[in-house]
């Protein structure tokens, strides 16, 4: 079921959450970081980040979208390519999270051959790609707008 959305979303704070996120990304592909296979660090498919908003962290009970922890997710007629890291590499549940964030893309896009959801170290995880509504979820204050 393509681009289905997915039952009780907030859809204002949906696209708010990508719009940061995109907007990050346009930032940090311009500020002279390492480019990926698609022209910018953070590829980041809004549909395929949607779904993702449903895979929790579940030491801390926040997405992993808003936790910053997905660094890329392209979506093509032939595959799904996520990349996504961990706060730190020795959580013991990022199997979990990893099979979780398959699970739920294989549900969403059923008619998509090949979902790979792999793990990346590098650039090391930093708290400053949560999210705003990840740091109030976590009972931090959020950033200023610029």
């Amino acid at each position: 079921m393509r681009g289905a959305s997915c039952p009780g979303r907030d859809e204002p704070r949906v696209t708010t959450v990508l719009s940061w996120l995109r907007d990050r990304a346009t930032r940090q592909a311009a500020g002279g970081q390492a480019a990926g296979p698609y022209g910018c660090r953070d590829v980041l498919d809004p549909d395929v980040l949607d779904c993702l908003l449903d895979v929790l962290d579940p030491e801390v009970g926040v997405s992993v979208v808003h936790l910053g922890l997905v660094y890329r997710a392209v979506r093509s007629p032939e595959r799904i390519d996520i990349d996504l890291t961990l706060t730190t590499r020795t959580c013991p549940l990022g199997g979990m999270i990893v099979d979780d964030a398959r699970d739920r893309l294989g549900r969403r896009f059923n008619d998509c051959p090949a979902i790979l959801v792999r793990l990346v170290w590098s650039p090391a995880w930093t708290p400053d790609r949560i999210t705003d509504l990840g740091l109030a979820l976590l009972g931090h204050p959020t950033r200023a707008l610029p």
